[in-house]
């Protein structure tokens, strides 16, 4: 897509951004499906500002955002409302991603610890489930045990290239991981390519965050925190993006 393209983009999402939080401010109370909604185009715009500027400044502080709007919306949310498990059932933590991608560490371990702690059968995999409880716990070290044991079985059961990304950064294997993560970002790759063959594709994902692999880049984060030694980048993730960005993220305005 042309710079011009881009901008257009920029510009549109820009627009949606400030219906949003219009629309946000005058409600009695945000629905979960609109602050995702929020989270998402937080991490779309970032991704277009990187892509058409190679603004990281402008990428790392709408992620942060991205990340920020979600726990808000865990700690405002209502215990045990059924029609809401879809919205906030772990694996739907795709905001988590932002915070790791950034490297906004005290932000991703206050999200961590909003986020359900039990599984939910009902609406999401346990291997997604599982996935999203072990990244935060991976940048302090403190896995626990059942996680483990539970993670070496759905290795065992199902071996996902994300569990196996997970458990190359626990046995701290750099070889294994850069396996584990060409996989990964392959199956992303190939999963955009086939939705736009199939189906009619969102033109905003498309042009910005189709580009930019924020899972993959998370994870390069946490396994550099434990001390694995990684590539400089990788496939859809910028080497800007893996730079240490903490001197470019903003301050908490949340208690």
């Amino acid at each position: 897509m042309s710079i011009k393209g881009l901008e257009l983009t920029l510009r549109n999402l820009g627009s949606l951004l400030v219906r949003h939080l219009g629309q946000l401010a005058d409600a009695d109370a945000a629905e979960p499906s609109r602050l995702l909604e929020l989270c998402q185009l937080y991490r779309r715009i970032g991704c277009g500002h990187l892509l058409a500027h190679h603004d990281v400044r402008e990428f790392t502080e709408n992620l942060f955002s991205s990340a920020e709007t979600y726990l808000m919306l865990l700690r405002t949310r209502e215990p045990g409302v059924e029609k809401e498990r879809s919205f906030l059932a772990r694996s739907r933590g795709v905001p988590l991603l932002d915070a790791l991608c950034i490297g906004a560490w005290d932000l991703a371990r206050e999200v961590d610890g909003a986020m359900p702690a039990a599984w939910w059968s009902d609406v999401e995999e346990e291997e997604d489930f599982l996935f999203f409880k072990l990244l935060p716990s991976l940048m302090d070290g403190q896995v626990e045990p059942t996680d483990a044991r539970r993670l070496a079985e759905l290795l065992e059961e199902v071996g996902t290239a994300r569990l196996h990304a997970v458990d190359a950064v626990l046995r701290a294997d750099a070889r294994a991981f850069d396996e584990a993560l060409r996989t990964l970002t392959d199956d992303w790759r190939v999963a955009i390519e086939q939705a736009r063959e199939t189906r009619p594709v969102d033109p905003y994902h498309d042009r910005t965050e189709a580009h930019v692999f924020i899972e993959g880049a998370a994870l390069v984060k946490v396994a550099r925190l434990r001390g694995l030694k990684t590539q400089g980048r990788y496939d859809f993730v910028p080497a800007a993006i893996l730079r240490d960005l903490t001197r470019m993220l903003p301050s908490p305005v949340m208690g």
